[in-house]
């Protein structure tokens, strides 16, 4: 074959190589804003968003990402989401349910401002506390209202342990990881100050959800899954977490707890 002929061939290959890319199918997604896990407004879309870009890298997939209030998602019977598997599963029927990532959620409170230690052990023990929580997070604030519940909304986190700090409330609801990085950031030198009161004893899932009205949904999700193995396999997972978790403790037992959920999930995927 002469210098022509190889040129030509690699041409070929190479405009053949383009347009399978450009055809890599592109999966839609809904996700409720909520930093450093999915965030429209950070680099490559929060920890998880880069998650579910180097698994969709892996799997050969695209993937895009919409930002929209929680409730809204959850209302929406028809869509692919991203999430805490909980919120969605009574609402909506998935092909695939695949885990990427783990949370754990606690009652934070400002030590210096109450005497003694705060022990919750029912609902009935909130009554007493005004608490913070982030604006558009409590799905079904009324409720806890009729509860007797009372809840101040803010539009950050950073305002949450402002005010938990000031004692303009007494307590915060928040995810442990969000809650160290904003104790550090804020008040670095009171990080000791800060105690909390874990609201599970297990972390929760935060998932990639395939609705099964999606065309090929089980095989998307199957990709999904044998991606995630890979890049745990390779080291590409755990970079990630390192990159967000810096100085701060990782979830316990990660890989065992994604593996557990992951057979919660889908115990019958394979069928």
């Amino acid at each position: 074959m002469n210098l022509k002929s190889h040129l030509t061939s690699l041409l070929c290959l190479c405009l053949y190589l383009a347009s399978w890319a450009s055809a890599a199918e592109t999966i839609h997604f809904g996700a409720n804003e909520s930093p450093p896990y999915w965030s429209f407004s950070m680099d490559q879309q929060g920890m998880c968003g880069e998650i579910l870009q180097a698994l969709s890298a892996e799997a050969g997939l695209n993937a895009e990402v919409t930002f929209k209030p929680l409730k809204r998602l959850i209302e929406d019977a028809h869509n692919n989401d991203l999430g805490n598997p909980v919120f969605y599963i009574k609402e909506q029927d998935f092909a695939g349910i695949i885990p990427i990532a783990l949370y754990q959620a606690s009652f934070y409170y400002y030590q210096s401002n109450h005497s003694n230690k705060i022990t919750i052990g029912s609902l009935a023990d909130l009554k007493q506390y005004k608490i913070g929580i982030l604006s558009g997070s409590l799905i079904d604030q009324q409720a806890f209202e009729r509860a007797d519940i009372q809840f101040e909304t803010s539009y950050s986190q950073a305002s949450i342990f402002k005010k938990l700090k000031l004692g303009r409330i007494d307590l915060a609801i928040e995810i442990d990881f969000i809650a160290e990085q904003m104790i550090k950031q804020l008040y670095p030198m009171q990080r000791q100050d800060f105690a909390h009161i874990s609201i599970t004893h297990k972390p929760e899932a935060i998932a990639i959800m395939i609705n099964e009205e999606t065309p090929g949904a089980k095989q998307i999700a199957l990709r999904y899954r044998d991606a995630l193995k890979n890049i745990i396999a390779n080291g590409r997972y755990q970079a990630i977490l390192a990159k967000y978790y810096q100085g701060i403790a990782m979830p316990n037992n990660w890989y065992e707890e994604l593996a557990r959920y992951d057979r919660l999930y889908n115990f019958d995927l394979d069928e």
